[in-house]
């Protein structure tokens, strides 16, 4: 739980679990979990700064209270005096015993939340786009070729112009499938052993990540998908 301090025209974070002030800056692990607290488990964790509404005494003598001493005299002189501190008196009467409340949490360190959380979805996107980019060990990977040019050049007689030689280059190299199923021995206490054939745990690893990569694509928000 973390609680807001508020002053002249900022604030700071406290955890209430040991007191400890965070500043808030983004080298800072302290106010980094404060963040992906927030992401877990909701602005809530945050409570406001409290508001203090001051009292009658507070507001009496405050700016818009009782005029200074200079102008109660002017105002004793005009005669206008006993109805000004009436008038001070009405506008804040002794029932203003003040109040403290608690305010809002501050869009900033929502939306730093709301950033930190965008960021950490696209880097998991990213991660899995280019682990659904890889091929399927039980298919392999058929071998990709291209005409590249070879450095060296030819002269062409019909258009009198060298011509660069080109040569078929392995871009991609063929990966044959793995096998689809393997033997497994174990042994018992007594040294006697079963054999099994099992899935190729290759096979089995393949389809469990790429599963999870395809979720993760699915869960990330549009917005955080780059176009």
């Amino acid at each position: 739980m973390y609680k807001l301090i508020q002053h002249e025209g900022s604030y700071s974070i406290q955890r209430l679990s040991d007191g400890a002030f965070i500043p808030k800056a983004e080298g800072n692990r302290d106010y980094q979990q404060c963040l992906q607290d927030i992401i877990d488990q909701g602005a809530s964790i945050v409570e406001g700064a409290d508001v203090i509404a001051p009292d009658y005494v507070a507001l009496r003598t405050g700016p818009d209270g009782y005029a200074s001493t200079g102008d109660q005299l002017g105002m004793i002189a005009e005669g206008t005096q006993a109805a000004h501190v009436a008038d001070v008196k009405t506008r804040f009467p002794k029932s203003n015993t003040g109040s403290t409340t608690i305010g809002d949490v501050p869009q900033d360190i929502l939306d730093a939340a709301a950033d930190k959380l965008a960021a950490k979805q696209l880097r998991d996107y990213t991660a899995a786009i280019a682990r659904l980019a890889q091929y399927i060990v039980s298919v392999g990977r058929v071998e990709v070729t291209e005409m590249q040019a070879t450095g060296e050049q030819v002269y062409n007689e019909e258009t009198f112009e060298m011509d660069d030689v080109m040569a078929s280059v392995v871009t991609v190299s063929a990966i044959d499938p793995v096998d689809a199923t393997v033997e497994q021995t174990t042994y018992d206490d007594e040294g006697v052993s079963t054999t099994v054939t099992i899935e190729n745990p290759l096979i089995t690893t393949d389809v469990a990540e790429r599963a999870a990569a395809q979720a993760v694509v699915d869960a990330t928000p549009a917005a955080v998908i780059p176009e």
